[in-house]
């Protein structure tokens, strides 16, 4: 009871910070589309070894695909609550600041990653810390650095039964990312304690113990801090600290294979991993 206690201490923290900063200024874009396909080798145990590629929608109204993402990854499961991973993620296309996060840079991505899972009645209890280096390429004359960042997700979910092969899972889950900062110039204007923000719900549909497919929408918060403009008047008319938001609709589906010829029921993560 104690870490289900820590755990919604931590999830309320995180959420006073996110509420703090909505008092900034807060611009929202135009909603992006993300279709994603996984292909998921399932393990001894609930290990496994994850492929997935999405292609994502310009943010700027467009109607066709900017970029996509390639996402290798591999978990281990020590016991029923804790386990560790490797992940990569490797991005290309027109602009490569689109990732998880819009306006992440980083087109290839290493991360390592811990994560413990628990139940309180029939709901399932998660938290996922990663820390991963965005590595970015020089990009007609592009200046962005290469960036290491810690990654935390907070989610609940709880599967419906419905007969057969048949269940849903309903979730929410909620995921802050800042950037690691060792040092900082004096120059340098202070960044914000939180860089991005992802705050997604879905429903997952189990087909079978092979197939599966999620929909879901999600709220996703770019945190910039950045020198403020003014017009003849004095009065600010942008830069600052300013919160864009990015509405994002998306659909999973994945297609689980067995090493072996058992498909007997093991602990399955949600398509987000």
């Amino acid at each position: 009871m104690r870490c289900y206690l820590r755990y919604l201490l931590v999830a309320g923290s995180v959420l006073l910070v996110t509420t703090a900063t909505m008092a900034q200024r807060r611009h929202v874009r135009d909603v992006v589309v993300v279709p994603e396909a996984q292909v998921e080798l399932a393990l001894s145990g609930s290990d496994y070894v994850l492929i997935g590629f999405n292609l994502v929608t310009s943010p700027d109204g467009g109607s066709t695909f900017a970029a996509g993402q390639l996402r290798l990854g591999y978990e281990h499961f020590l016991n029923q609550q804790w386990s560790i991973g490797a992940t990569l993620r490797v991005l290309g296309g027109d602009n490569y600041s689109y990732g998880d996060f819009l306006g992440l840079d980083g087109n290839i991505t290493p991360g390592v990653l811990v994560r413990h899972s628990g139940k309180i009645g029939a709901f399932n209890f998660g938290q996922r810390l990663g820390v991963e280096y965005a590595t970015t390429f020089d990009v007609l004359g592009s200046d962005n650095e290469n960036r290491a960042l810690t990654r935390l997700r907070l989610d609940v979910d709880r599967v419906f039964p419905l007969g057969g092969k048949l269940a849903v899972r309903p979730r929410l889950a909620y995921e802050p990312v800042t950037y690691l900062r060792l040092q900082r110039d004096e120059n340098d204007i202070k960044e914000r304690v939180i860089d991005f923000g992802n705050l997604r719900a879905e429903v997952g549909v189990r087909l079978s113990p092979h197939v599966d497919f999620t929909p879901w929408v999600a709220s996703q918060t770019y945190y910039i801090n950045s020198l403020p403009q003014y017009d003849a008047l004095g009065q600010q008319t942008g830069g600052g600290r300013t919160n864009l938001v990015t509405p994002t609709l998306g659909i999973d589906l994945r297609l689980t294979l067995f090493s072996g010829s058992s498909t007997t029921e093991r602990y399955q993560l949600p398509t987000q991993h």
